[in-house]
């Protein structure tokens, strides 16, 4: 093993991961580190990372986990798994909706306990099995109550881009007004 590349390579990963820099440059260094150090817990962490951003789940939760058995004290580690299985709990849960009504109950009961995040995606996904307007109301609704009012807007602009009567429109218009105020 070269131990003056590793250097470069661990000093290398470091900069780019302070750099929030996470793209296929940064997997390959921290490929090489862990080809040349096994046990390297900081490349695992930054490969699982790299993971988690590129929307490869379980890739991500192999690393934090390989991580975690390298060091059993890599805090980060063991709260990106956790936030993994919350993730994945989510899914679950919403996949198991099927009807736009079931969706639209658990998103207000939901958002009533303060779990907006879910509650969110509850409503989305009513909202794909049966686009009323009611649906995306609600949505905004909560978006608004978050301060995420860009969504708001984005959405709104969304359902009009939709053909719609003058009528559809007006409704929309209606409904969308004080939220869009914010």
């Amino acid at each position: 093993m070269n131990k003056n590349l590793l250097e470069k390579l661990v000093s290398k990963a470091s900069e780019m991961a302070l750099a929030n820099k996470w793209g296929e440059n940064a997997f390959k260094i921290n490929m090489m580190i862990l080809e040349m150090d096994s046990t390297n817990s900081a490349a695992c962490t930054r490969l699982a990372k790299y993971f988690k951003l590129h929307n490869n789940w379980p890739e991500a939760k192999n690393m934090y986990s390989k991580a975690l058995e390298i060091n059993p004290n890599n805090q980060g580690a063991r709260n990106n798994l956790i936030e993994i299985e919350k993730y994945e709990n989510e899914k679950e849960f919403v996949e198991k909706l099927t009807t736009s009504r079931a969706a639209n109950d658990a998103a207000r009961s939901l958002a009533q306990k303060g779990k907006y995040e879910l509650s969110i995606k509850c409503l989305q996904k009513a909202y794909t099995i049966e686009p009323l307007l009611k649906y995306a109301v609600s949505l905004a609704k909560i978006y608004s109550k978050i301060g995420r009012h860009e969504e708001v807007n984005k959405l709104y602009k969304q359902i009009l881009d939709k053909d719609l009567s003058l009528k559809d429109i007006d409704a929309i218009n209606s409904e969308f007004a004080v939220l869009l105020q914010r």
